[in-house]
């Protein structure tokens, strides 16, 4: 079995993927931001990679702090962020593991929001998947909320997966799994991809209330000739 906390440890920072085009979220940052009526706002990225986001969470107005498992992407996030300077609001950045089943220590909590993009799918097994939403929800303040994107199953829509659904069940023994390789095969993380009720019962059994699961199809992150579906959940902490 592969560890897959230690593929992103190594993993090259400059090839982490990543959306730029991200309107769910930005949907979902005004609301919160029109409920907070100016109150001052803390923001956890969890799986922040080399910090782009986190710069432009921080640059909209948040107090941010970056997590990620990878040391030479939190490298480039601090050297990118240098020059972000804001009296009253903080970008910063800290390795953290949110897969594993301690709980990651972190500064500046609880928070108010947390984002994870993408993160779910790549973590791991279905214990990683847990501990991650059981660590997001420990830094939330109650009734703090949450975004989460994931990759949906798209055998429906995309021939390939569900070749490689089927074709890499053997190695990973879960349903709708598959080896993420690069163009020469070498394998570089494991992936899943989500249905809805799945998405939803996770979340449920974290503590988080008031979960919507918005469906949208799109293109594949690695592959942008083809279509894939996407997941994106928002909830709360219970309080």
């Amino acid at each position: 079995m592969r560890d897959p906390r230690e593929d992103w440890r190594r993993f090259d920072a400059e090839a982490i993927p990543s959306k730029v085009s991200t309107p769910q979220l930005d949907s979902f940052l005004h609301e919160v931001k029109t409920e907070a009526a100016g109150r001052p706002l803390m923001l956890l990225d969890v799986g922040c990679g080399s910090g782009q986001l986190s710069r432009r969470l921080f640059e909209q107005g948040f107090s941010v702090l970056g997590v990620d498992i990878n040391s030479g992407a939190l490298h480039a996030a601090e050297h990118n962020a240098a020059s972000a300077n804001t009296v009253g609001r903080s970008l910063r950045f800290a390795v953290a593991d949110f897969a594993e089943d301690g709980s990651p220590q972190l500064d500046g909590g609880p928070f108010d929001v947390v984002v994870c993009q993408l993160v779910i799918s790549i973590i791991g097994d279905m214990r990683h998947r847990a501990n991650l939403l059981r660590h997001a929800r420990e830094n939330l303040r109650p009734g703090g909320r949450i975004f989460l994107s994931a990759s949906g199953v798209s055998d429906t829509i995309n021939a390939g997966y569900a070749r490689l659904y089927a074709e890499d069940l053997p190695l990973t023994g879960e349903r709708y799994t598959y080896l993420s390789r690069n163009d020469s095969g070498k394998v570089l993380y494991m992936t899943h991809h989500f249905t809805v009720d799945e998405l939803t019962n996770l979340l449920e059994a974290a503590g988080f209330d008031e979960i919507s699961v918005v469906t949208e199809r799109e293109t594949s992150s690695r592959r942008p000739d083809e279509a894939a579906y996407f997941l994106y959940a928002t909830c709360r902490s219970k309080q």
